[in-house]
């Protein structure tokens, strides 16, 4: 900032009419510039993704970010700091917002080459690695070994172990300490596993299955090739393009900048809508009141992002014994839903006190509708990729709310499933947005139920 001010110093005229450099630099709003708009361009940063993914950086992803959070700055800067100044020569205002890229860019490009340079160096000198356990054993699991240490300087799979499902039958002596897969959630703790890499189990497609699904939860990558990905379901993508072709099942596929983008929205939507909504929750808890007893709001345990349960708050809709025989969908005609209640579930009112857990990080405004427990278990058994839609925030609505609605039994569960993997591989704003204003449209024409 200071070198930007320098050079608009000796070339802007309103800079020069100042006496000294020091004058400059000590006016008001100069000094305001050079304290807010570096605090700015580091949320821009944040905001692209940059700062998501630290380890295993693409030098022409870098290269593209950078040149994007340059521009952007630069088009910030002109129209923040610079629109009351404009020259009366337009190539003169050209020439500075050109200025002001150049070195934005220039700074922080090779700041960041830098970085990623050495970091490449360690990467390739096996000082920085990602601990990795092959889960599969024998001659096959030997071979990957071996293919994984050539492309160690690419990968950056530092390989520390293989772990036995218990269905090789005569396992045969391996290169590397042999782990049991009930056990792998301590040994990858005490070994400070990042990655694992799944083979095909010899138990056949449902065994390779159950194991997918028992790492999914653990917050750690999970690398598969693209025909086993295929098992969970029917789109490939890889991203390595020099290494091993391995499918990180783990992580959705969603650029760090829409990651970073939606939560953004979240926050500020959650809070404007709790802000606006609670004088409707207010008059709806009484109404809700009046029309049977027992508590406004009606909280529940949910699993959400990586299997990790939380406390979901919603408007009561139900009696208070409502599951008294256990867990129960709710079907057409619902003698357990109070009068209020078929009104609120009509127009999706039920889910308004949600904005909180949006806002707290627990939901998001757009993602899979999160689950119980019990019906997850049931659903794993039918579909088991549904594992693969807890990799992202479950969402206050869904593509699967839009398109199906509320599901009666399992078979329904299943179906709506379908359009919730859908938009997991086509997650996008854009995406996003439209599903918001279905929503809205569900909400004003009452067609939630």
């Amino acid at each position: 900032m200071f070198l930007l001010n320098l050079v608009r110093f000796n070339i802007e005229a309103g800079a020069r009419h100042f006496s000294t450099l020091g004058a400059f630099l000590s006016n008001v709003s100069v000094v305001t510039e050079q304290i807010v708009f570096p605090v700015v361009m580091l949320g821009i940063y944040w905001l692209s993704g940059y700062y998501n993914q630290v380890f295993m950086k693409s030098r022409l992803q870098e290269l593209s970010v950078t040149l994007g959070n340059a521009l952007v700055g630069a088009v910030l800067f002109f129209f923040v700091a610079m629109i009351n100044d404009l020259q009366p020569d337009r190539g003169h205002t050209y020439l500075l917002i050109l200025i002001v890229f150049g070195i934005l860019f220039t700074c922080l490009y090779v700041e960041r080459y830098i970085i990623t340079s050495s970091a490449k160096r360690k990467i390739e000198s096996g000082i920085w690695a990602l601990n990795t356990l092959i889960v599969g054993t024998g001659k096959d699991a030997e071979e990957l070994l071996l293919r994984l240490r050539r492309l160690q300087p690419v990968m950056g799979l530092n390989v520390l172990g293989f772990v036995s499902t218990g269905n090789e039958g005569n396992a045969c002596e391996m290169s590397l300490p042999v782990y049991c897969i009930d056990e792998i959630e301590t040994v990858s703790d005490r070994l400070g596993i990042r990655k694992y890499v799944v083979m095909q189990q010899a138990g056949g497609e449902n065994v390779t299955k159950d194991v997918i699904n028992r790492l999914l939860p653990t917050d750690r990558g999970v690398l598969m090739s693209p025909g086993l990905y295929q098992l969970l379901t029917t789109r490939v993508r890889t991203a390595n393009i020099a290494g091993e072709p391995l499918v990180d099942v783990a992580h959705a596929p969603i650029s760090d900048f829409t990651i970073n983008m939606k939560r953004v929205i979240d926050v500020t939507v959650s809070a404007l809508g709790l802000l606006l909504s609670a004088p409707v929750i207010c008059l709806l808890g009484i109404l809700i009141k009046m029309d049977s007893r027992g508590p406004v709001i009606y909280s529940q345990i949910r699993i959400g992002r990586h299997k990790k349960p939380f406390r979901i708050y919603k408007l009561r809709t139900m009696y208070t014994d409502a599951e008294s025989k256990g867990p129960a969908l709710s079907m057409p005609n619902d003698t357990r839903i109070t009068k209020i209640g078929h009104v609120l579930r009509k127009y999706r009112l039920d889910e308004l006190p949600q904005f909180w857990n949006v806002l707290i990080g627990q939901m998001s405004l757009v993602g899979p509708r999160p689950e119980r427990e019990y019906y997850i278990n049931q659903l794993l058994e039918r579909a088991p990729y549904y594992a693969l839609v807890q990799q992202v925030r479950p969402g206050l609505t869904s593509w699967g709310m839009v398109k199906y609605g509320y599901a009666s039994d399992i078979d329904g569960m299943v179906e709506r499933l379908r359009y919730e993997l859908l938009y997991l591989e086509n997650l996008s704003l854009r995406v996003d947005i439209k599903i918001i204003i279905y929503t809205f449209k569900i909400v004003f024409t009452g067609k939630g139920i």
